[in-house]
Order: C-alpha cells, then sequence, then structure tokens
C-alpha cells in the first residue's frame, strides 16, 4: 500500500502538468520554419514514432527540460533522415564528378605536356600513404589517400596554381563528401576529396601552397584522410609518379605528361580488372546460390574471398574468378 501511494504521489505532478501538446507536430512546425527542409514519408515517420512515445507518457510541462531535449532529438531524427535521402548512391557520385571532369576535355587535341615542379607543393603535411593509386578489391582506386592523424595539421594545400572550378558535398556517407576541384590552365586537374571543411569559392585563383580547406572524413571514408586525385586532359595519373609523398617533395623537377602512355597504364589496369568477376552481394543470397550463378564451388568462393565460415552480409562485394 506505501508503494502504491509513494507511485501515485510522484506521478501526481506529471499528471497536473499534462497537456495535449503534440512534441513530433512542435518539431515539423521549427523544421519548416527554421530549417526549412522539406520532410520525406521517412522522416514524417521518424517523427510520428516519437510521438506514438510521447502519447505512452512522456506529455510533460511546455518549459520543462525534458521535453526541450525530446523535440531536439525529433528535429535531429528528422533532418537526418531529410539529409540521408537526398544523399547520392555511389554509383551517382562516381558518375557525377566523370560527367563533370569528362565534359571539360571533350574534343581536344591531346598533347604532350612538360609539367615544371618547380613550384608544386605536397598538399599536406601528412607524409603516411593510407591507401595506393591502383586496383582495390573489385574497382580502381584513383587516387592517393593521405592518412590524417589526430592533433596534427589537416590544412589541406593547393599543389599546383590554378583555378577553383568545382566545390561539391555528395553527403555525408557517399562519393567523395566534401571535395573541391582546381583546373591549372594547362590540361592539369587536381581534386582534394573527404574535406573537413573548405575555404574556397568557384572563381577563385590560388597559388600553390594556398589553403584550400581542412582534411576530414566526410563522404565514403573510414578514418580522416585526404583523397588526391590528378588528370591531364581528363586522363587519370598516379599522383605518386609525380611526387614523393613521403619525403614530401617531387621525384623530378620536370615530368612529361603524355596521353598516350596515360592511356596506356590505364588500359593496364582495365585488362587486370577483367580478369575477374566480381558480386554484390543482397538480401538474401547465400553462398551456394553465388557459386551456381558463376559456376565455382562453394570451397573456391571462400578460398577467393577469404571467407572461414559460411555467413555473407548484404552489400559485401565477392570475388567469383
Amino acid at each position: 500500500m506505501k508503494l502504491r501511494i509513494s507511485i501515485f504521489l510522484l506521478a501526481l505532478p506529471f499528471a497536473v502538468l499534462a497537456k495535449e501538446d503534440n512534441i513530433a507536430e512542435d518539431a515539423i512546425q521549427r523544421l519548416e520554419e527554421n530549417a526549412a527542409l522539406t520532410l520525406d514519408d521517412d522522416a514524417l515517420e521518424s517523427l510520428k514514432e516519437i510521438s506514438d512515445n510521447s502519447d505512452a507518457g512522456l506529455h510533460m510541462h511546455p518549459g520543462s527540460t525534458a521535453k526541450s531535449e525530446i523535440q531536439e532529438a525529433a528535429i535531429e531524427t528528422a533532418a537526418d533522415t531529410a539529409d540521408d535521402k537526398n544523399e547520392m548512391s555511389q554509383e551517382e557520385a562516381d558518375a557525377e564528378l566523370a560527367a563533370f571532369t569528362d565534359s571539360a576535355f571533350a574534343g581536344k587535341e591531346l598533347k604532350k605536356l612538360q609539367l615544371d615542379m618547380t613550384t608544386a607543393i605536397v598538399p599536406t603535411e601528412s607524409r603516411r600513404i593510407a591507401g595506393p593509386y591502383g586496383i582495390r578489391t573489385y574497382r580502381m582506386h584513383r587516387g592517393i589517400d593521405l592518412g590524417l592523424c589526430h592533433g596534427e595539421n589537416r590544412t589541406i594545400v593547393a599543389a599546383f596554381a590554378g583555378k577553383v572550378v568545382k566545390v561539391r558535398n555528395q553527403g555525408r556517407r557517399k562519393g567523395y563528401g566534401k571535395y573541391v576541384i582546381l583546373d591549372h590552365g594547362n590540361g592539369l586537374t587536381t581534386l582534394y576529396a573527404h574535406l573537413a571543411s573548405w575555404n574556397v569559392n568557384v572563381g577563385d585563383e590560388l597559388q600553390a601552397g594556398d589553403t584550400i580547406g581542412v582534411g576530414g572524413n566526410t563522404g565514403r571514408s573510414f578514418g580522416a584522410h585526404l583523397h588526391f586525385e590528378m588528370r591531364y586532359e581528363g586522363i587519370y595519373i598516379d599522383p605518386a609518379t609525380i611526387f614523393n609523398f613521403e619525403q614530401g617533395t617531387f621525384w623530378n623537377v620536370s615530368v612529361e605528361l603524355d596521353p598516350e602512355r596515360l592511356l596506356a597504364a590505364e588500359g593496364g589496369f582495365q585488362k587486370e580488372l577483367s580478369k575477374h568477376r566480381y558480386y554484390k552481394v543482397r538480401s538474401g543470397d547465400c553462398l551456394g546460390k553465388i557459386a551456381r550463378k558463376y559456376g565455382i564451388s562453394i570451397q573456391r568462393l571462400k578460398q577467393l574471398n577469404n571467407i572461414k565460415g559460411n555467413l555473407i552480409r548484404p552489400g559485401q562485394v565477392l570475388r567469383c574468378s
């Protein structure tokens, strides 16, 4: 009996102060007024769940700290859901960048270029190559990843003098995240990706060493690093053949960029990739189903992918030859 009385007394103030104000509705109104977001069905569903919880016993005084915190959580949940829906798929992100860079050099006559490196600068103080240029599992990794440790200078600078031609954010989990492209006026472009922030705008003229932004972990990234790419006349270049990243300098004071040689190198990578077939696991797949699809044994499939047990997960990419 004493326990029941104690519970009643504790619940009484909340019952007296309770009002029929809906937390989710308040959050929607504040989002529309302050953030100018268009909420889709998933975002609204997230808010509805919070509203249902409030109906179950979360009604509190309008000025209470607890209600304020719940409102903020509702707003953050809805905003995150809306942002996620606006993010690109990895394929869309790659296609967007390819369309931009390819169109910039369409129809141009390919000529050799003597690239003067005497004023060039490695774009970060980091000297650690976290990911080299080349084939990575089932696709090409088109740049150099330079690791950025906590507590060190993460300033990202222009490798060469040039003009900012693109400033873009592809999303928090897809593509390059926040990235910047510079056009150096001689057929060469450089890209700086996974930035935490940028300090430039399209049209800005930069000198080698001028600050572009701060390196980070945005986009499809698993740790803070700078993803640095180089292209000549739209053809990818391995930056490690130009810069000596570990020493923070360059290999030669003058570098010849020959489109034919660059295309030959690209052809070699594509030939190597064509030797192998890959499959992206979907929901409901199993090793037996995939093995039958590619005409190999389950044991061989496990060997190719260093799988010890029998578990695979949706989204996992398996080598099948």
